[in-house]
């Protein structure tokens, strides 16, 4: 499933009965819901990635590139998998198809370091401190 704004035509000839290319929708929980793995292959871009974020605080194991795991600064293998090739990307895949074990965990994992890190009250004590130096 494929998911988000404005896909390319490139992108739309992926649609086949194994691809579903959904484009924008309303509730992107319900792509979620619908999805065992998210995979954002980013490579350009800045910022914290918050597709990331919601995916991982529903508990999806999730596979990005370096450069989007820059922002999150999940850990490896522990939190998250990082491709930094198709091939890279495809092993992470099955991987975690094949091993319900490591799908579980990383799952797990992510889930608990979203909700450690990127909460609503620690967010605001940095924030806070910040306004206070």
């Amino acid at each position: 499933m494929i998911s988000g704004t404005s896909p390319t035509k490139e992108v739309l000839h992926l649609q086949s009965n194994k691809v579903k290319v959904l484009g924008w929708v309303d509730d992107i929980r319900d792509a979620y819901n619908s999805a065992n793995i998210f995979i954002a292959p980013m490579q350009i871009g800045t910022g914290l990635q918050n597709k990331l974020l919601e995916a991982m605080a529903m508990k999806m194991p999730c596979i990005t590139s370096k450069l989007a795991n820059n922002a999150l600064n999940a850990i490896p293998d522990k939190q998250i998998l990082i491709g930094n090739s198709k091939e890279e990307y495809a092993e992470s895949i099955l991987k975690l198809i094949e091993d319900k074990s490591l799908n579980n965990s990383i799952a797990e994992e992510g889930q608990a370091y979203v909700n450690s890190t990127f909460n609503w009250i620690n967010s605001t004590k940095k924030l806070a401190q910040k306004m206070e130096s």
